[in-house]
């Protein structure tokens, strides 16, 4: 027999308030706290929460959340994630909750909050809920909630859809699939007592047997999980803390929310959390499990593919406006081919049925491109505003803010990440000691004129009455005519002399910065290692 949980708006949820009757003692262990509350069995008007008294706070719109862990930085599927659901939500003209599932003592830091909310207004994500804003589905952080996991879970005791479990098994997440008769049947009085006498003892959910959990996934279609596959699923631990399906199903429910978006590892839990639902009367939200993100060597993102931080991406110089652009297109494809989206472009171009099911490849060379875009696109003032954080503190005490300027916008329309300055623009700052192989075979070791020009262009530059670009150009053209070369011949040796390369910005701008004494200097330093034969 097939049964399917149905996917629609929801109709009924339970209210935000089950009140504070004198059936629980939060102050009490767990345990006591299930002991106590179920021996009065006074459940009163605030614990009878029927279907139709939680349609009564029924929110019609769009509502979504996103639900980091703060174990670490905000890495780039958290933030992908993100984004869809901010961007289903502002499309749909709903509402995007920020939720922080802090329940892990041992590995939860305010560090990481803080990177997490910082990373997310980095990126433009704004939530209409959540820490620091607050809301009426509050509070935010999943740990201040455990009062409410707790009030259902007794509820389920009571109605006889949990156990409380003595079997000698560990309840961890690698549990196998067990049903137990003996727990399972057995009298809430006796179930007292077993903790009266045990107190680490578990809840589990009561599964019905050889039924198949069907739901329609919003990017996948039809699943069907047979519940033998499940079990009778841990909802409390022996250490009296809500599991996560279960602390999710409670805050996704009261909070109204209409729409879960995550990662595809979530897809098992899916099942799990839809048993939670109907055991507690309430109808599911709607679930859609996004693809995973991958390295180009198709394996699962990991730091060995480099940076996977929000934080990490931000450090290098990557403008948020190119990471959200490129997260974008990681499972999502428009109706066309467009690739670069503004963010009122993407509200109105995002829809589900976007989305892939396979697995999207993250591809830094084209994050690099999006961004080398998006700073071409910058003002002078706001290219400089931001290379700036990158300028190493020793050109900074070198040289002034002005000539500094001037060398970096040179780069405007080479730099591909703002950190990459340092590596680009080292030349204007210290001397050059080493030759690229290549430029010094093909320019240096293999021309009949580079010896020549190295002697002979920088004492006419220096003979230059005034030097600025259009001087030297003036003087290297008429040098080249004279002699019978060709520019580039004239400009390579030169430029490898200046940067040990031969890439570099456009050349007269170049040496109109480093100035002709210097550039004498460096060509000097050329010339003593051709005669040493180096």
């Amino acid at each position: 027999m097939t049964e399917t949980i149905y996917q629609k708006p929801m109709l009924k949820r339970p209210p935000q308030d089950i009140g504070t009757g004198n059936i629980l003692n939060i102050s009490a262990t767990p345990v006591a706290y299930f002991a106590e509350s179920l021996s009065l069995l006074q459940y009163n008007s605030m614990n009878e929460v029927t279907p139709e008294r939680a349609g009564d706070n029924a929110d019609t719109g769009v509502r979504v959340r996103f639900a980091p862990s703060p174990t670490g930085y905000l890495h780039t599927g958290g933030a992908r994630t993100a984004l869809f659901n901010w961007l289903l939500a502002r499309s749909r003209g709903g509402s995007f909750i920020l939720r922080i599932e802090d329940t892990d003592e041992e590995r939860s830091t305010d560090e990481s909050t803080r990177a997490i909310l910082d990373g997310l207004r980095w990126l433009g994500l704004d939530w209409d809920e959540g820490p620091e804003v607050g809301g009426e589905f509050g509070p935010y952080f999943q740990s201040e909630r455990k009062e409410l996991h707790l009030k259902f879970a007794d509820r389920l005791l009571k109605d006889g859809h949990a156990f409380v479990c003595n079997c000698p098994k560990d309840d961890g997440p690698d549990e196998k699939p067990k049903f137990d008769e003996n727990c399972r049947e057995r009298p809430l009085s006796e179930q007292l007592k077993l903790l009266a006498k045990n107190p680490a003892l578990p809840l589990r959910l009561k599964v019905d047997r050889g039924r198949d959990i069907a739901f329609t996934d919003m990017i996948r279609g039809q699943i069907s999980v047979s519940t033998d596959e499940i079990g009778d699923i841990v909802i409390v631990k022996s250490t009296g803390g809500p599991v996560y399906n279960f602390s999710c199903v409670i805050d996704d429910a009261t909070m109204n929310i209409t729409h879960v978006l995550r990662g595809e590892d979530h897809l098992s839990n899916t099942p799990k959390q839809l048993l939670i639902y109907e055991k507690l009367g309430w109808e599911p939200p709607q679930f859609a499990h996004l693809p995973l993100i991958v390295g180009m060597d198709r394996a699962r993102l990991s730091k060995r593919h480099g940076a996977t931080s929000v934080t990490a991406y931000r450090e290098l110089g990557i403008l948020p406006e190119a990471l959200v652009n490129f997260l974008l297109l990681i499972g999502w494809a428009p109706k066309d081919d467009r690739e670069e989206f503004t963010r009122d472009e993407m509200i109105g171009a995002f829809s589900m049925d976007g989305i892939g099911k396979s697995a999207g490849a993250f591809n830094t060379e084209k994050l690099f491109w999006f961004n080398g875009k998006q700073i071409r696109s910058l003002s002078d003032e706001e290219y400089l505003r931001h290379i700036f954080e990158f300028v190493p503190n020793e050109w900074k005490k070198a040289k002034r803010d002005d000539h500094i300027a001037k060398v970096m916008l040179l780069f405007k329309d080479r730099v591909t990440y703002f950190a990459e300055i340092e590596e680009l623009a080292w030349y204007f700052f210290r001397p050059t000691e080493e030759y690229n192989e290549d430029a010094w075979q093909r320019i240096i070791a293999g021309s009949d004129s580079a010896e020549m020009v190295l002697k002979e262009i920088p004492a006419a530059l220096k003979a230059l009455p005034e030097f600025d670009c259009e001087h030297i150009e003036e003087v290297m053209r008429g040098y080249a005519k004279d002699k019978g070369l060709k520019l580039k011949d004239v400009i390579q040796p030169l430029r490898v002399a200046i940067t040990g390369d031969r890439f570099s910005p456009g050349f007269f701008e170049m040496a109109e910065l480093l100035g002709a004494s210097e550039i004498a200097r460096r060509s000097s330093a050329l010339l003593a290692k051709l005669s040493a034969g180096d």
